[in-house]
């Protein structure tokens, strides 16, 4: 029975495929300020909600999502405040259902044509899924998700205008990362994190900047877990880029980064890292109701409990076409390899969705999706494959 309606549940995924397109929301005029409200909600199936390789748990689930912005423009300035919630429900486990809130600031003020500043700030408060971050392949050991705290401010600031010969941009970012529950095994990996970036681009084309770019990454956890004998996470990355960026041409648009990076651990017990990595992210538009997108890059991650980091290396290719003016599709694909570094872990990831989206009125769209996961790990115990199907309506005034 359950293969028959994987079956049944795949083809109808397949026939579809998500989209460019979106519903067009209105805004509510409050005085200067404007309020723009939208509900998402889905109602999807999985056969496998722990991600685990074997004993598969498969389940109806819901997605709401209200979220709510507040917004206001003052010449080319703009100032907004998000407030969104998703409640989360499964129909066949209800320890795993959970309600995440997120805020965010964003202001971006230009005081002239060659200054301009952006500042930002989040405020999450949810949940890591039973079966990802700290508690991959044990999914089912615990009895709930994992709560999560996280906390975001950063910004940047730019002189020189797009037409400069030269042009800095300055960035910093600081994120708190703790959780809430299972201290036992989560209280070693909360920590906090400080970014700093220097970028420096020089105008080699109407339209296109060279630069060069210097990233400084600091982390700290708040406790040493006493049982690992290569002791402390803590860790210093420096990352060095050249590459280039260019706006929008006829078909064209986006950025490519290629240089070294140097890891470093406080603890003498692991062993530093260093090698080549890169930051591809381009846009190809042959149509212009036609669009690829290819994503691409290699960074680290902090470990979720094996090893010192972990080396990621991920590309994603996503075609969004517009069919009809009311209809579309999305296809999307994306490769990864995780290596565990200071462990013999290496994971093989795939990801597939294909998804159709028809405005139903422009205040209205639904969509119709198929998503596939498949994860192929040295160390078998990590090993999964989850199919996953949804119907989707996004709500506007």
């Amino acid at each position: 029975m359950k293969g028959l309606r994987l079956a049944a549940l795949a083809s109808l995924g397949v026939l579809a495929s998500s989209v460019v397109q979106a519903t067009e929301p209105a805004n509510y005029p409050l005085g200067p300020v404007f309020l723009t409200p939208t509900l998402e909600a889905e109602l999807g199936w999985t056969d496998n909600l722990f991600r685990t390789r074997r004993d598969e748990v498969d389940t109806w689930k819901s997605l709401l999502a209200p979220r709510i912005q507040a917004w206001m423009q003052n010449g080319p300035s703009t100032y907004s405040l998000t407030w969104k919630l998703q409640d989360f429900r499964y129909f066949s486990s209800h320890d795993d259902d959970f309600t995440d809130h997120i805020w965010n600031i964003d202001i971006h003020q230009e005081f002239d044509a060659r200054n301009s500043l952006n500042l930002i700030a989040e405020y999450y408060d949810g949940h890591e899924e039973r079966g990802t971050g700290l508690s991959e392949g044990v999914g089912p050991l615990l009895d709930e998700p994992l709560e999560l705290e996280r906390t975001i401010f950063g910004g940047d600031y730019t002189f020189g205008s797009r037409e400069s010969r030269g042009r800095l941009r300055f960035a910093a970012k600081g994120i708190d990362h703790e959780y809430g529950n299972f201290k036992e095994l989560t209280r070693y990996y909360d920590r906090e994190r400080e970014e700093y970036i220097g970028t420096f681009f020089w105008k080699v084309g109407s339209r296109t900047d060279a630069l060069f770019e210097l990233r400084h990454i600091d982390t700290q956890y708040d406790e040493v877990d006493p049982g690992d004998p290569a002791g402390s996470l803590d860790s210093e990355e420096f990352i060095y880029f050249l590459g280039a960026e260019w706006d929008a041409t006829a078909k064209t648009s986006g950025s490519v980064r290629f240089g070294l990076y140097d890891r470093e651990y406080d603890s003498a017990a692991r062993k530093d890292d260093d090698g080549f990595s890169w930051e591809v992210d381009v846009s190809f538009r042959p149509r212009s109701y036609s669009i690829w997108q290819l994503e691409s890059r290699k960074y680290f991650r902090e470990t979720n409990g094996l090893g010192n980091a972990i080396n990621t290396e991920e590309t994603t290719l996503t075609w969004d076409h517009d069919w009809s003016g009311r209809s579309g599709t999305r296809l999307g694909f994306t490769i990864g390899r995780d290596d565990f570094s200071g462990s013999r872990r290496e994971d093989d990831r795939y990801r597939f969705e294909a998804s159709y989206n028809y405005a139903l009125r422009r205040w209205l769209d639904l969509g119709i999706g198929y998503r596939w996961e498949d994860r192929d790990s040295d160390l078998d115990f990590f090993d999964y494959s989850r199919n996953e199907v949804f119907l989707r309506a996004d709500v506007s005034l």
